[in-house]
């Protein structure tokens, strides 16, 4: 097979490009600009989105038998700041992507496993969330999201496209970079234990509670998606139970050799938080057979001693 992965040089493509590569895929990697990322066996491509015609030259190429659709902005926190550049980087080019699709000889063959976010979902009143569970994003980044979904389901039933939109919840893992919860608690507490830093952690709200999967597990998951999965449909990728911000860091905070003292920082507190939130896995399960493997006492050991090595 081959495979084509938008975004390839970010967190998630590199551990998607891996685990593609091991299962014999032909994978070329998408990137905006030139990239240092080095996989063995991996063709790095430079992406304009903008352009519709050079990318569906591109599309022609390679003839890739699947897109994976990772390019674009994926934190909450940036979204509030840099609204328009989330709806750009997250919306626009993948209308530029679908575009290309359209008016290439592919539209008939690919598959496109479109990423989203449980932020999509946004506030909801009963749990776990499953596929069918209504949208009601409370924050720009989630808006951005669900409106690839809608773009997504306009493309599928207008113009034929293959696409499968995968709604990823929280995950983690080593080389996730700062702004994501566990690499921000895991780096302050190896700065600690380094010696680089005062014994004390500012954080925000530690009660809520989420649902967290390590990105080794989220990858397998598309790969499936692709494999088993079905055009035009939804599929929640999540662990399908809730972990709190506290036993995260307490986690985190137990692999130093240090006492370190926690304070709650009253700046720290971000807009519209929802207490708990999970989801369902039942469908993708049952449809492709594939459930999340890594247990996150061993997410958060592995994302710790990341930080240490590159600390040191």
């Amino acid at each position: 097979m081959r495979a084509l992965i938008t975004g390839v040089s970010g967190f998630v493509g590199y551990y998607l490009a891996l685990n593609l590569l091991a299962n014999g895929y032909i994978v070329w990697g998408g990137t905006r600009k030139e990239s240092t990322i080095s996989i063995e066996g991996l063709h790095i491509i430079e992406i304009d989105f903008s352009d519709h015609e050079k990318l569906r030259r591109t599309l022609e190429d390679i003839k890739p038998d699947v897109i994976f659709h990772l390019s674009g902005q994926s934190s909450v926190r940036y979204s509030w700041d840099r609204v328009e550049e989330t709806f750009q980087s997250n919306l626009m080019d993948t209308i530029g992507l679908f575009e290309a699709i359209k008016h290439s000889s592919l539209i008939d063959t690919v598959k496109v496993v479109s990423i989203g976010s449980s932020e999509e979902y946004g506030m909801v009143s009963l749990l776990p969330i499953t596929e069918e569970t209504s949208a009601n994003p409370i924050n720009p980044y989630g808006l951005s999201k669900y409106s690839v979904s809608t773009l997504a389901h306009y493309y599928s039933e207008h113009f034929g496209l293959k696409i499968i939109h995968a709604r990823a919840f929280n995950h983690i893992g080593p080389g996730q970079m700062l702004g994501f919860v566990t690499s921000d608690f895991a780096k302050q507490v190896v700065d600690i234990e380094l010696g680089k830093a005062d014994p004390i952690l500012y954080v925000g709200d530690l009660s809520s509670k989420r649902d967290f999967t390590d990105v080794r597990d989220i990858v397998e998951a598309y790969r499936l998606l692709f494999e088993k999965g079905v055009s035009g449909q939804i599929y929640n990728v999540c662990s399908g139970a809730c972990t709190s911000i506290r036993a995260i860091l307490d986690q985190l905070v137990n692999m130093s050799s240090k006492f370190i003292e926690i304070i709650i920082d009253e700046k720290k507190l971000r807009p519209n938080d929802v207490p708990e939130y999970y989801g369902s896995n039942q469908k993708i399960t049952k449809e492709t057979g594939w459930i999340p493997r890594i247990q996150l006492e061993t997410s958060l050991y592995d994302i710790y001693q990341y930080w240490k090595k590159k600390q040191t």
